[in-house]
C-alpha cells in the first residue's frame, strides 16, 4: 500500500504559518479603505477591482432585490424604488430622538424612521439597522483584503472618531461581528494618523492631529514620552465635515447665479452639492497656476454658470475653518497645553487640502502643518501598522504602546443625588479604578448602584448610563458595610462596572451600552455647563451634603432613642421630639438654605451629645455588672 502524498506548501501559505494576516480599517463617513503590512514591508492600501483605494461607503438596495456596496454613482440614475444609504457612520449607535435633533436628514434619500428604539432605514430588502449596513460595508472591504492578499484575514484594527461613545463603539462591533471579521481593537482615528507619521521615533514632544473629513471633525492632542502614546486630551464635532464646505459653496454660487438654492428639492440639492465639489477639488488641486474655474448646472431645461476662485472660496469656508481652530484651542487647553508647546500638527482628512484650512492653521499655531502623507490614507495606515504590531508581527523597537482618553467623567450617585466621579475625563484608557461606599440605614442589605456620566455635581444634571442593584448585604450598623465599586474601561472604551460586598464576597456585574449617543457638540456642552455652573454646583452641593448629613444624624438619633428610651427624663424627651421634628421639616424641604440646615445639625449634636455619653456609660456598667477588678483585664 502506497502512502498518501502531500504537496509542498506554497510561499504564501508558508508565510501564512509564521506571520498573522491583519488588516486596518478606516470605515468613514464618506469613503472607507483597508490595509496591510506585509512582511518586513510598509503599510499599504490595498485597491479595489476599479484600482480604486478608496471605497464609498454607501450600500445600494435594488428592488429586484440585488445589492451593490462602495458604488459611487449618482442618485438620479437610481430606478425609482432604489436606496441608496450613505454616512451611515453619522447613525450608527444613535436612537431616533437622536438622529431627528442632531443627523442632517439630506444624507438619506429614504424616510428614517423608529424601529426598537434604534434609527432604520426602510430599503427594498427590508428595514435596515446601521450596524447592518456598516456589516456590508465592513464584508466589501474584507472581500477586497481577501483577494488580494490570496487567504483569509485573521483579524482587523478598525478606527473609530475619538469622540464615540459606548454605544457607537459596541456598534461597530457588531457591525464587523456580522461581517465575521475578529476585531483586535478600535483605534481612534487622530490616534491612528499619529502612528502613520512615526512619531514614536520623535522620542518625546507634543502633537496636535488635526483631522477634517468629510463627515466629522476630530482633533486629539498627543503626548510621547519615553515611548509612550498618551491622548492628552480630544475634541471635535461629528456634524462638520468637507460635506459641510461643499453645501456652504454651493449656497454661495447658486445665490451669484440667482438660483434659489433652499428653495430645491433634495435631489437637486444634492446634485449642486456634488458640483460644487468638483468645482473645489478642481480648484484645490490645479497645478496649471489658474486662480479660477468655471462650471455649470443644469435645472429644469435651464444652465447656470458658477465662476469660483481661490479668494472667494477662502471666504466662504472661513467660518467652518475658523469654527476647528476653535474646537483646537479647547482641546489644547482641556490638555493645559501652550501653543507654543506643540512639536508639530498633522492633517488627516481630505478637507484639509483646502489652501484656506492650512494657511488658517499655519497662521493660529505658528507652525506649517505636516502634509508629507495622503491625508486620506493615513488613518488606514496607522491602522495598519497597529494591527501588525499587536499581532505581534513587529518586533523591538517597532513595538509601542498607545493610550487613548474618555470624553467625560464616570461616577456614581451617591446619597443625596450627588455624583462620585470614579474615573475622570481625559482619562487614559485602558484603566481600571476602584473606590469604596457603605451603607446609609442599620441592616441595610441592598445598594442600588446608579451609574452615570458628565461633569456637573448632581446626577440631575449628568447622564444615566446603567442601574443595577447590589442585594445579600450583610445587615450592619449604618456606616459599617464596606462595597468595592470597580470600574473598569477596556481598550475600546467600553464600561463594565463590579460592586463586591466586601465581607461575604456577594458581587454584582454590569456592562454599560448607554441608549442615547453622544455627539462632540454633545460633549462640547455638557463641559461648558460644567464651567458656567461650577459655583453654582459647588453650593448645590455644600447643601445637599449638609442634608444628608442632617439626615443620617436624625435617623441615627431615632435609632437610639428606640434602642433606649428610658436613658431621658420627659422633658428631655419632649425636647428632643421637637428638635427631630423640626430637623425633619427641614431637610425635607428643598426650599431650606445651607445655613438652616446647619444651624438645625448643631441644634441637634448638642442635644445629643449628653444623650450619647449616658448610652455609653450604661453600656460599660451592664458589661462590668457582676466582674470584679481582678477580672477585668487592663491590657
Amino acid at each position: 500500500m502506497s502512502l498518501l502524498q502531500i504537496s509542498e506548501p506554497e510561499d504564501n501559505q508558508a508565510l501564512k504559518k509564521h506571520y498573522k494576516i491583519v488588516v486596518g480599517i478606516d470605515l468613514g463617513t464618506t469613503n472607507s479603505l483597508v490595509g496591510t503590512v506585509s512582511e518586513g514591508k510598509n503599510p499599504v492600501i490595498i485597491e479595489g477591482e476599479d484600482d480604486s483605494k478608496m471605497a464609498p461607503s454607501a450600500v445600494l438596495y435594488r428592488s429586484d432585490g440585488s445589492m451593490e456596496v462602495g458604488i459611487n454613482r449618482r442618485e438620479e440614475r437610481l430606478g425609482p424604488s432604489d436606496v441608496i444609504i450613505k454616512s451611515v457612520k453619522r447613525l450608527i449607535g444613535k436612537t431616533y430622538e437622536d438622529f431627528n435633533n442632531s443627523v442632517k436628514q439630506r444624507e438619506l434619500s429614504k424616510k428614517v424612521f423608529s424601529g426598537k428604539e434604534i434609527v432604520c432605514v426602510e430599503t427594498p430588502h427590508g428595514q435596515k439597522t446601521p450596524v447592518e449596513v456598516s456589516s456590508e460595508i465592513l464584508k466589501h472591504l474584507k472581500k477586497i483584503a481577501e483577494k488580494k492578499i490570496g487567504f483569509g484575514i485573521d483579524g482587523a484594527v478598525i478606527t473609530v472618531p475619538a469622540y464615540f461613545d459606548d454605544t457607537q463603539r459596541q456598534a461597530t462591533k457588531d457591525a464587523a461581528e456580522l461581517a465575521q471579521i475578529r476585531v483586535i481593537r478600535l483605534l481612534n482615528e487622530p490616534t491612528a494618523a499619529a502612528l502613520a507619521y512615526g512619531l514614536e521615533t520623535k522620542g518625546k514632544g507634543y502633537f496636535l492631529v488635526y483631522d477634517l473629513g468629510g463627515g466629522t471633525f476630530d482633533v486629539s492632542i498627543l503626548k510621547l514620552e519615553e515611548g509612550l502614546f498618551s491622548v492628552m486630551a480630544t475634541a471635535g464635532d461629528t456634524q462638520l465635515g468637507g460635506d459641510d464646505f461643499d453645501e456652504a459653496i454651493a449656497i454661495s454660487l447658486s445665490k451669484k447665479a440667482g438660483l434659489d438654492y433652499k428653495s430645491l428639492n433634495i435631489r437637486d440639492k444634492k446634485r449642486l452639492d456634488d458640483r460644487a465639489k468638483e468645482l473645489k477639488e478642481e480648484l484645490t488641486e490645479n497645478n496649471d497656476g489658474s486662480d479660477e474655474v468655471t462650471g455649470t448646472f443644469q435645472l429644469e431645461g435651464t444652465n447656470f454658470t458658477f465662476n469660483l476662485n481661490k479668494s472667494l472660496l477662502a471666504n466662504i469656508c472661513k467660518d467652518l475653518v475658523e469654527k476647528t481652530i476653535k474646537i483646537s484651542k479647547d482641546a489644547l487647553a482641556d490638555a493645559k497645553i501652550e501653543i507654543s508647546e506643540l512639536n508639530e500638527i498633522i492633517l488627516v482628512g481630505g478637507s484639509t487640502r483646502l489652501a484656506s484650512v492650512r494657511e488658517t492653521i499655519t497662521k493660529v499655531f505658528n507652525k506649517v502643518p505636516k502634509t508629507d502623507l495622503n491625508p486620506d490614507e493615513i488613518v488606514c495606515l496607522g491602522a495598519s501598522l497597529q494591527a501588525d504590531s499587536l499581532v505581534g508581527n513587529r518586533e523591538g523597537k517597532d513595538n509601542w504602546l498607545l493610550l487613548d482618553v474618555i470624553p467625560l467623567s464616570l461616577g456614581i450617585e451617591t446619597l443625596g443625588g450627588l455624583v462620585e466621579k470614579i474615573i475622570p475625563r481625559n482619562s487614559s484608557i485602558p484603566c481600571s479604578e476602584t473606590k469604596e461606599f457603605t451603607t446609609f440605614k442599620d441592616g441595610q442589605s441592598g445598594m442600588m448602584i446608579h451609574v452615570v456620566q458628565g461633569e456637573r455635581e448632581l446626577v440631575g444634571n449628568c447622564r444615566s448610563l446603567a442601574k443595577f442593584e447590589l442585594s445579600d448585604i450583610p445587615p450592619m450598623v449604618a456606616g459599617k458595610a464596606r462595597v468595592a465599586v470597580s470600574f473598569n474601561l477596556d481598550a475600546d472604551g467600553v464600561l463594565s462596572v463590579e460592586a463586591k460586598e466586601m465581607t461575604l464576597g456577594k458581587k454584582q456585574k454590569v456592562s454599560i451600552n448607554p441608549s442615547i449617543g453622544l455627539t462632540e457638540k454633545d460633549v462640547q456642552q455638557i463641559i461648558l455647563s460644567s464651567h458656567e455652573n461650577a459655583a453654582e454646583d459647588v453650593k448645590r452641593r455644600a447643601l445637599e451634603e449638609s442634608r444628608v448629613e442632617l439626615t443620617r444624624c436624625v435617623e441615627a438619633f431615632e435609632s437610639a432613642l428606640k434602642d433606649d428610651p428610658d436613658i431621658l427624663s420627659v422633658e428631655e424627651s419632649k425636647t428632643v421630639s421637637r428638635c427631630l421634628e423640626n430637623a425633619k421639616i427641614i431637610f425635607t424641604d428643598k426650599g431650606s438654605s445651607r445655613k438652616k440646615i446647619e444651624d438645625s445639625l448643631k441644634e441637634l449634636n448638642l442635644i445629643s451629645e449628653p444623650f450619647a455619653e449616658r448610652r455609653m456609660n450604661a453600656a460599660i456598667q451592664k458589661a462590668l455588672k457582676g466582674r470584679g477588678v481582678d477580672d477585668v483585664s487592663t491590657g
